[in-house]
């Protein structure tokens, strides 16, 4: 019965949905709303230091404060522009394991970890990379080479275009793992993309 409402083949209506777009005009709010308490935390943050501590000279705390407080901005203002561009659709070209080395500045050792990367060759023929470290492997783990993907930038999220064969879909909002069973997810309540 299931099967019926919901072939799995094909995108999903629910990324245009008014309850979705709904969602997504929230996470944008939010977004900004939160870049602002971010950048002007930092140098009311490290003026208030500046301020009650000797160790920090204030001039320098309000240099570290608006510095921190621009990074922040500059960084969140170019994730917003992100959201706003447009849908696009792609191919899983390869999937690739790297294992990488971070060195430990303190005592010169370095550990390793592994590093799981999806390619994917976009229709205008771009190539874009999901880069996923350690267990957080969950794009790498659900995707195939050959799958058709569509990637939402307002959620920062992809959907698969067969899902037919999949037991697990990924909420586009809050990004859970749920059953394929599920129409909304069990976390955050809203519409999969199914």
């Amino acid at each position: 019965m299931l099967e019926e409402q919901h072939p799995l083949v094909g995108w999903s209506d629910v990324a245009n949905s008014p309850e979705m777009v709904e969602t997504i005009k929230k996470n944008k709010r939010s977004a900004v709303g939160w870049t602002w308490v971010f950048t002007l935390l930092f140098p009311v943050g490290f003026l208030i230091a500046g301020l009650l501590s000797d160790e920090v000279p204030l001039n320098e705390a309000l240099i570290i404060g608006i510095g921190l407080g621009l990074l922040i901005l500059a960084i969140n203002l170019w994730r917003i522009a992100g959201m706003k561009k447009p849908v696009w659709d792609g191919v899983v070209m390869k999937k690739v394991e790297k294992k990488r080395y971070k060195r430990d500045n303190d005592d010169g050792s370095s550990q390793s970890y592994m590093e799981y990367i999806v390619l994917i060759r976009t229709e205008r023929g771009k190539k874009k990379r999901i880069v996923e470290r350690q267990r957080d492997r969950a794009m790498y783990d659900y995707l195939d080479v050959g799958d058709r993907v569509r990637y939402h930038p307002a959620l920062e999220t992809y959907e698969k275009y067969d899902k037919s064969k999949d037991q697990v879909i990924y909420c586009n909002v809050c990004r859970l793992r749920n059953s394929i069973r599920n129409d909304r997810c069990e976390r955050c309540n809203n519409l999969l993309f199914k």
